[in-house]
Parts: C-alpha cells; structure tokens; sequence
C-alpha cells in the first residue's frame, strides 16, 4: 500500500497531494514496517511531509512502548501520526495518552450516532481532550451537510465521507477554484 501511496504522490499532476496509509498494530510488531517506509521516503523528505500514517485499531498494539518509539521514529522525519477509529475500541484512550500523534480520527459509528444528545457529548468531550493536546480531530462517515454542521459545532477540524466525495481507487484532484465535489443524501451502506 505504501508503494502505491507514492507512486501517485510521484506522478506528474499529484501536486503536493497528502495521502494516509492505513497501518495495522500487527504492521508495527517489529521494526520492519517503519524501516521500509523510510528507506522507501529516504530520497525525499518532502514527501513525507505529506504522508500520514493512521494507526487502527484492527488489533490492538502488543507492545505500546515498542510502538511509541516506531512512531516517533516517523514523526521526527515529518510523517504525521493519526489514531484511526477513535472511540471504537477500549485500546483509544491508551494510544492518544501513551503514543505520539499529531490527530485523532472520531469513529463512523460515533458519527452516526449525532441524534443521540449522549454521543454529542462524547464527540464534545474528545475534541475538547485533543485540543487540550494539541490535537487535530478528523471525523468519518460524515453523509450530509446537517452532521457536518453538528460536527464543526462541536469543533471538530476535518472531515471526510460520501459528502465529500465517494471512495476511488484512484485520488482525484481539483482546483480550489472549482466548486467542491459533494454528495447529496445519506446511505447506509459502504459498497
């Protein structure tokens, strides 16, 4: 995945295109991952500036001490850090306290559940603990305009979904100029 991640990062037109890399608690088990990714990124620093690897919570770290020095070893050449799928598991509060990252992705589920004056509280309660630790905060499954306005009332930073556009093998860019490309309606599956 990495491989293709720059492959596309390096073809004419990608601009200065950021990308995430999904890696699983298994990929950071040993050193491996994180060398390759750097021997990978060694010829060029700039590209690691705009990769972002999102750590899920698939399974959880074995060894978080482990894993915090493979992570910061990312960090400190410029590629940014994200929990993925932030409130899903009982491993979130662990990796935000023990581990260094730069952002933390709310759950879809979390997301889904807006109309629920609880989990409103929830979202409040994590962006107000990632702000607290310099954190940005991306949501997910974000599929109208309503729960992209609750979200940024609640003061979450990013988001991504059908809204904004529907998931591509191939990213696609756009001018800023252009009117953004966004999805009208919900829809309840994936596929």
């Amino acid at each position: 995945v990495a491989e293709k991640v720059l492959k596309r990062m390096r073809a004419p037109g990608a601009g200065l295109l950021k990308m995430a890399i999904n890696v699983s608690g298994a990929s950071l088990g040993d050193d491996t991952y994180v060398e390759n990714l750097l021997k990978m990124t060694s010829g060029s620093p700039e590209e690691r500036k705009r990769l972002i690897v999102e750590v899920t919570e698939t399974s959880a770290l074995a060894d978080l001490e482990a894993a915090n020095r493979r992570l910061a070893a990312l960090r400190e050449t410029g590629i940014k850090v994200c929990i993925d799928d932030f409130g899903a598991g009982a491993t979130s509060y662990d990796y935000v306290r023990k581990l260094p990252v730069d952002a933390v992705k709310i759950d879809g589920d979390l997301v889904g559940g807006l109309g629920d004056p609880m989990t409103q509280g929830l979202i409040r309660g994590f962006v107000d603990l990632c702000r607290s630790m310099k954190l940005e905060t991306i949501a997910e499954m974000i599929e109208t305009d309503q729960v992209a306005d609750q979200l940024k009332a609640l003061g979450v930073e990013y988001g991504q979904g059908w809204l904004f556009g529907r998931a591509e093998a191939e990213p696609r860019t756009q001018l800023a100029s252009a009117a953004p490309i966004r999805r009208r309606g919900a829809v309840e599956a994936w596929g």
